[in-house]
């Protein structure tokens, strides 16, 4: 049988999940072709690599750049529908793949989300929309009471993350301090000169070094940019899993490098930072008591977090030093907490699927 998937990834945690889940898929079906958005791992399928209208963030950038996403969605549909897709998988970024899901479902294209939309913290409404989704493959077993609504069947899958973390083996430097400004261009200038300015502070003794993964060349100049004058700080390409396994401590832009961290016993510190207005809307509408994917999971502050105002170089500094302090302690949580997280197994919903897809 063969398959033809359209498929949305936004991000690099999301060309991960992506991967996989075409590689299960291809353990079934005779022969899968993909078309869509992505990057990464999913480069060798034949997907646009160009995805700079997924990375506009926040509450308000979307609103300003509308036009231009929606071109961009409407574009992706018209691709998806004249390319007779069997299966549309949208990973994370609800906003933008939802649209897709609805588009599609009225033309009867099944339709599979990665990542439950996190109705559990804001935004509790969107569940209603989840009725345009046929499958749902969430993360976390939490999730399972949110996930259910939807058109067909849902499925907790687990996390790849897992499954790279122990490819790692615990290789830590005592001095190596690992900055994680994001992968997003508005996330590395929003966040990695205090970053920087917080690692100086608490290296003023010249003993440790800071690495800074950087995900695309394009990322590694903009970083480069802010240390050029700098001897203890590097940019690299090598992944974000890698430096951190080599690491002592981190400091984190809040997503899914706080999961790496976690899995991968770093001691960390979260930051976050968007403009005011993005920040003041969030204030209303997030429910959740922490914004770190660790403590949302422990439902407990494993890792400090440090928001907007509260992310100053003075802060991170004073948690730098905790971090190494502490580190004895905060690693049996750490190892507490990781258990929380499976292995990942799309099997179940392969299998669905395909009995699905030979009884239509």
């Amino acid at each position: 049988m063969k398959l033809k998937i359209g498929i949305v990834s936004a991000e690099p945690s999301g060309d991960l999940l992506g991967a996989e889940l075409i590689e299960s898929l291809s353990e079934k079906f005779d022969t899968v072709e993909v078309v869509g958005v992505g990057s990464g791992p999913l480069k060798k399928y034949s997907v646009e690599k160009d995805r700079r209208e997924l990375e506009i963030m926040g509450l308000i950038d979307p609103i300003l750049n509308y036009s231009k996403i929606k071109a961009y969605q409407s574009r992706l549909i018209k691709k998806f529908i004249s390319n007779d897709i069997d299966l549309f998988i949208g990973i994370d970024s609800p906003d933008f793949n939802i649209g897709i899901h609805k588009a599609l479902k009225l033309k009867g294209i099944p339709t599979a989300h990665v990542v439950c939309p996190s109705v559990w913290a804001w935004r509790s409404r969107r569940i209603n929309q989840f009725k345009y989704i046929d499958y749902m493959l969430y993360l976390f077993d939490f999730e399972k009471k949110y996930a259910a609504n939807v058109n067909k069947s849902s499925f907790c899958v687990g996390h790849p993350l897992v499954r790279q973390s122990e490819s790692f083996q615990d290789n830590k430097t005592e001095n190596l301090i690992c900055l994680l400004p994001g992968s997003r261009t508005s996330e590395i200038k929003s966040n990695v000169g205090i970053m920087i300015d917080s690692f100086k502070s608490f290296n003023n003794n010249k003993k440790y070094q800071a690495v800074i993964p950087c995900y695309s060349n394009e990322n590694k100049k903009l970083v480069e940019k802010y240390i050029k004058d700098e001897k203890n700080i590097k940019a690299t390409m090598e992944s974000s899993m890698e430096s951190l396994s080599k690491s002592a401590a981190a400091v984190v832009c809040s997503g899914t490098a706080t999961l790496e961290a976690m899995l991968l016993e770093v001691p960390s510190v979260i930051v976050y930072r968007t403009n005011f207005l993005n920040f003041f809307l969030l204030r209303i509408f997030v429910k959740t008591k922490f914004i770190g994917l660790p403590n949302i999971i422990s439902g407990k502050e494993i890792f400090k977090e440090f928001i907007q105002t509260n992310f100053s170089s003075k802060n991170i500094q004073k948690e730098l030093n905790n971090l190494i302090a502490n580190r004895t302690k905060i690693l049996k949580s750490l190892k507490e907490s990781k258990n929380k997280i499976s292995l990942p197994n799309f099997k179940s919903f392969t299998e669905k699927f395909y009995d699905d897809c030979r009884s239509r």
